[in-house]
């Protein structure tokens, strides 16, 4: 029974053949983009047994292709803070064929000699070999996914009504969390546990292993008694940190929902200029933004967020990148009947989190305590 389950590309049993095939004939690979138009115009061609004209019914039309389409475009980017940032940043590494590459593999170097005075261009030079150490990143799949069934199709077909595009967008804005999740606690299976191909993970900015720590004081970074001046002097403490790791900004600090509501809070009670917390940790030279991020942990409580952490990040391609093979799309197909339309959004886009050859790094956690 096992046996007769397992699908095989080329096996002539598998209900994604055709689009396999037409996809690689049509374009001379496969991709998202060559898989999405054979995915239905397939069964538009069948015919068997007099059931050709009904089995034509049950592809999706291409108006209702574009419905869904549009749905996808309208929810864009939502979901999204830390990624959308490093994305708008620049910081991104295209992968040409994503379903191709199962690892990412670079190297880090260390840093190797320096420069010398001589008044004579052929004197003899030190002879240098850097320690290079190899890495990889497992290149993984983000999906979530819908169906529909041919009735519904059909019936809004009829009416001329358009279909109900709410799960589409409530899909995408799964797929979207789950990005903006692996960007900031790693790449997870559903049961919680790292995501680990032949030895790799994929870690986020408070995983990442040589990212650099800061403890803070939990009742000053409290939505209920905020204490600015602490506040500002434990910031001005981790970029201290990050500058000892030769990390000099700009930087941008992320905060969870909480610690963010506690930041528009005036700054002191007496001479505050009209200033509030977070206008006056904008005034930091070095510091170029503060962003909200709802995915960071929150900490137990209001009053007393005990957990909750910031990060502190340098948004150079040096500290972290995001590789970017496929934005969010939907990509369609038939059950073997026609009955059912599935539709998987799929996306790869995965964190790459960096540290030099000797351990520095240009993030900073703080936890409050």
């Amino acid at each position: 029974m096992a046996k007769e389950m397992r699908f095989l590309a080329t096996g002539g049993s598998s209900p994604l053949e055709g689009v396999i095939r037409n996809a690689i004939a049509n374009s001379g690979k496969w991709s998202v983009e060559a898989m999405r138009e054979p995915g239905f115009r397939e069964m538009e061609s069948v015919e068997m047994d007099g059931l050709g004209a009904f089995r034509a019914l049950a592809p999706m039309q291409d108006k209702a292709q574009v419905l869904i389409d549009r749905a996808v475009v309208e929810v864009g980017l939502q979901r999204l803070t830390l990624a959308q940032d490093i994305i708008s940043a620049g910081l991104t590494y295209p992968l040409s064929d994503p379903l191709s590459v199962a690892q990412l593999e670079w190297n880090t170097q260390s840093k190797i000699g320096a420069a010398q005075r001589t008044m004579n261009p052929e004197s003899r030079m030190e002879s240098k070999k850097p320690i290079i150490t190899p890495t990889r990143l497992p290149i993984y799949l983000t999906t979530d996914g819908f169906e529909i069934d041919i009735r519904t199709l059909k019936t809004s077909q009829r009416v001329g009504t358009p279909l109900d595009t709410s799960i589409v967008k409530q899909c995408v804005r799964a797929v979207n969390e789950a990005i903006e999740d692996s960007v900031i606690n790693g790449a997870t299976t559903l049961d919680g546990q790292n995501l680990v191909d032949a030895g790799y993970s994929a870690p986020g900015i408070l995983t990442e292993s040589h990212v650099n720590t800061q403890a803070l004081t939990a009742a000053s970074w409290s939505q209920a008694h905020p204490v600015g001046a602490t506040i500002f002097a434990q910031v001005q403490a981790m970029i201290s940190t990050l500058q000892g790791d030769k990390k000099y900004g700009p930087y941008r600090l992320y905060v969870p929902t909480t610690i963010g509501n506690a930041l528009d809070a005036d700054w002191a009670t007496t001479n505050s200029q009209g200033l509030t917390i977070r206008q006056r940790l904008l005034q930091i030279d070095s510091l170029q933004a503060i962003r909200v991020a709802d995915l960071m942990p929150q900490g137990t409580a209001v009053t007393d967020p005990i957990g909750a952490k910031v990060a502190l990040v340098q948004m150079t391609s040096d500290v972290i990148d995001i590789v970017t093979g496929q934005a969010p799309t939907v990509i369609p197909w038939t059950s073997l009947s026609g009955f059912t339309i599935y539709n998987l959004v799929m996306a790869i886009m995965i964190p790459r989190v960096k540290a030099d050859a000797d351990g520095n790094s240009g993030i900073c956690v703080g936890t409050t305590a």
